[in-house]
């Protein structure tokens, strides 16, 4: 496991499922460490749904490599999982691909 899997948002996944106050706190951390802070990067009037986007591909990710631990994503490099979600968080802010 690299060291992203220690990581806040990995623990606060894992426990929200059991934990109605994990569940909170895991709203809460993503609410504040990703939302508004993308959402004020951004600066548009829909900086809130776009940066919600980015919570789902963050958060399925989280899920499948740290808690179901589905693979190959478990066991992907963090290289290859950047280079192939890369484009999906780039579309999510921006509306547009990277470039290949």
């Amino acid at each position: 496991m690299d060291a992203s899997g220690r990581a806040p948002l990995a623990m606060l996944t894992r426990s929200a499922q059991a934990d109605d106050r994990s569940e909170t706190l895991l709203r809460e951390y993503i609410d504040r460490e990703i939302t508004g802070k993308l959402a004020a990067l951004l600066g548009t009037p829909d900086a809130a749904v776009r940066a919600g986007m980015v919570n789902v591909q963050i958060l399925g990710l989280a899920v499948a490599r740290y808690v179901v631990r589905i693979e190959p994503i478990a066991s992907a490099s963090l290289d290859e999982l950047v280079s192939r979600f890369g484009p999906l968080v780039q579309h999510c802010l921006t509306g547009q691909t990277a470039p290949p």
